[in-house]
Formats: C-alpha cells, structure tokens, sequence
C-alpha cells in the first residue's frame, strides 16, 4: 500500500512538473468548429498534447496495477505492457523536456514568428508528439485490456 502511495505521490508530482513551464495554448472552440487546425502550427501541436497529458496519471496508475503480475512473471504479457506504458510515459516527459528548450514561451505562448529552421522544428515535433500520443493510447488499451481479463 505504501508503495502505491508513493508511485502516486510521484506520478502526481511528475504530471504537474512535466507540464510547468507548458502552459498549453488556450483553442478557441468557435473558431476550431469553423475552421481546422493548422496541423503544423504551435496550436496544433499544443491541442495534441493537451488531449492526451490528461492521461498520464492513468498511465502511472496502469503501471502499478500491472507491477503485482509483472513481477510474478518478467516475461508475461502484463510485464511487457508495463514497460509499453513506462515507455510512453518517458516518451511524452522527454518530448516536453526538448520541445520546452527547442522554442521560447514566446512562440509557445504568444504566437511569436519561428524561424525557417523553427518551422521545420515544428513540423517534426508535430510527428514526434502524434507517435507519442499514439504509443500512450496504445499502451493504455493494452494495460487496460489485460487488468479486465485479469479480473473476470
């Protein structure tokens, strides 16, 4: 139990440093009805991460859920969705980390004008953060999956 409790703890701690000094940027629910998301614009980026940070609090609960398997057998299938959802939880920690030193809270912010070597930077952080988004729902349907056969 106390183990629980500070995987917790932890994770708690985790999701709310990982998201300071990345105020997501605000979308405008209008305009998004009117007119799509530029898909390689810092407010597409930011709506991707916005959709799916939420979810790494599941993500730290899953793992802990999965532990108690995964330490009875390394190689069962419980172990290896743990580690899915280890890693998708460092893949969005580290694609916060460099994409917070890779643009200014200007350009994150305020919208202020990238670069051509920024722009380019955007785009690949685009990609980089729809293959996180798609490893973290992936590993979390997987986790899921495997607590509800357990359970039955």
């Amino acid at each position: 139990m106390k183990q629980l409790l500070y995987s917790l703890t932890v994770s708690v701690g985790l999701l709310l440093g990982g998201c300071a000094g990345q105020p997501s940027a605000k979308v405008d629910t209008q305009k998004s009805e009117t007119a799509p998301i530029e898909p390689f614009s810092m407010e597409g980026v930011m709506a991707i991460h916005d959709e799916v940070m939420p979810k790494m609090g599941e993500i730290s609960m899953l793992i802990d859920a999965l532990k108690e398997h995964a330490d009875k057998n390394p190689d069962s299938p419980h172990a290896n969705a743990m580690r899915k959802l280890q890693e998708s939880h460092k893949a969005m920690m580290d694609w916060m980390r460099e994409f917070g030193d890779a643009f200014t809270s200007d350009e994150i912010l305020k919208g202020a004008a990238l670069s051509e070597e920024k722009k380019e930077r955007l785009r690949l952080e685009t990609e980089r953060i729809e293959t996180v988004k798609k490893l973290m729902l992936e590993s979390i349907a997987e986790g899921q999956k495997l607590l509800e056969e357990a359970a039955e």
